[in-house]
């Protein structure tokens, strides 16, 4: 019972003295604000591949539209990748959750884009 308690006291101050969690970058993007972004992204990466352009030449869309993303969401290109970086690194409840969100969002505008599609053939 002894040597027990003796292991589970080293593993509590193992753990106790391990690394600090890193604190997250004083400008992370909150929740909200990275769903916007990464559901804008994705839009330009969908456009950009339905263009079929030679892949020189479809990386150069693609970064005049991830620019235009940026702008759009007044976010920087550094800070929304330190937030991104520190969601998946350190808060993967919260990264998935964003995830969950960006994919909700974009189906339910799928939807409404087909509907919207049917309603116009019937007309």
């Amino acid at each position: 019972m002894k040597r027990i308690f003796n292991v589970l006291a080293l593993g509590l101050l193992l753990v106790s003295c391990g690394p600090e969690k890193p604190q997250a970058p004083a400008d992370l993007l909150p929740k909200d604000k990275m769903v916007e972004v990464l559901i804008d992204l994705y839009k330009a990466e969908a456009t950009v591949s339905t263009q079929h352009l030679p892949k020189d030449q479809a990386m150069n869309a693609y970064q005049k539209l991830e620019a235009g993303v940026y702008s759009k969401n007044s976010v920087d290109s550094t800070t929304f990748n330190n937030s991104y970086a520190y969601y998946l690194k350190e808060d993967v409840t919260a990264a998935a959750e964003i995830q969950k969100e960006v994919v909700e969002k974009l189906k339910a505008k799928k939807e409404e884009l087909a509907k919207d599609s049917a309603d116009k053939s019937k007309k």
